[in-house]
């Protein structure tokens, strides 16, 4: 949860609200959206020195605004240069699915019939975001290029980090790997249903 801050915050100054409205529109496969979670994470950023705060009004309410520091744009680098860990991408659901078999038939193929249904609702909403964001790819590459150059310090850890000579190309980066990551998905879960379907297939003809 750390490390997932610290990426937003390198995107925008955020209130732990737009943190959390951010992880629960995009990355609730990924990580808890739970205020919780999120203060215990931003506690432990603070207790490092990797990001500072920021209090301000607006109307009438008080606001506070997190930004990244110096520690925690190195945490970050840290983070994100090392090799991504397969074994950390293992779901639980998978101990679940390996002990199936010693449930009763009908119990088995019901619960296949429900996961190949809930993964197909999953691939449908990530359908519509993929047609949805393509269609306006090229206004809000510009439109967070504008964004991010009136915040100077944003402007200046994102050039740092990424090693681009300019915003354009840093945000548009970022953009195309969240698509990669969003085909990635829907790949996955293509051949998810696919697998499902023929095991179902099986159960059925046994």
């Amino acid at each position: 949860m750390e490390n997932i801050i610290l990426s937003l915050l390198l995107i925008k100054s955020m209130t732990i609200y737009e943190m959390r409205s951010f992880i629960q529109k995009n990355l609730s496969t990924v990580c808890s959206d739970s205020l919780g979670s999120i203060q215990s994470a931003i506690k432990k950023l603070f207790e490092k020195n990797c990001i500072s705060l920021r209090e301000y009004e607006q109307k009438g309410v008080l606001k506070k605004e997190y930004q990244i520091t110096a520690t925690g744009l190195q945490q970050f680098r840290e983070w994100i240069e090392a090799p991504m860990n397969l074994q950390k991408m293992k779901n639980m659901e998978e101990g679940k699915f390996f002990f199936l078999g010693m449930a009763p038939k009908e119990t088995r193929i019901a619960s296949l019939k429900k996961y190949v249904e809930s993964l197909r609702v999953e691939r449908e909403k990530l359908l519509q975001i993929e047609q949805y964001i393509e269609s306006i790819k090229n206004d809000v590459i510009q439109m967070n290029v504008e964004r991010i150059s009136e915040e100077a310090n944003l402007g200046k850890h994102l050039l740092e980090v990424s090693g681009e000579s300019t915003l354009e190309n840093v945000v548009k980066n970022i953009y195309d790997y969240q698509i990669y990551d969003l085909q990635y998905g829907l790949k996955r879960l293509k051949d998810d249903i696919l697998f499902y379907e023929e095991i179902i297939e099986r159960e059925l003809k046994n």
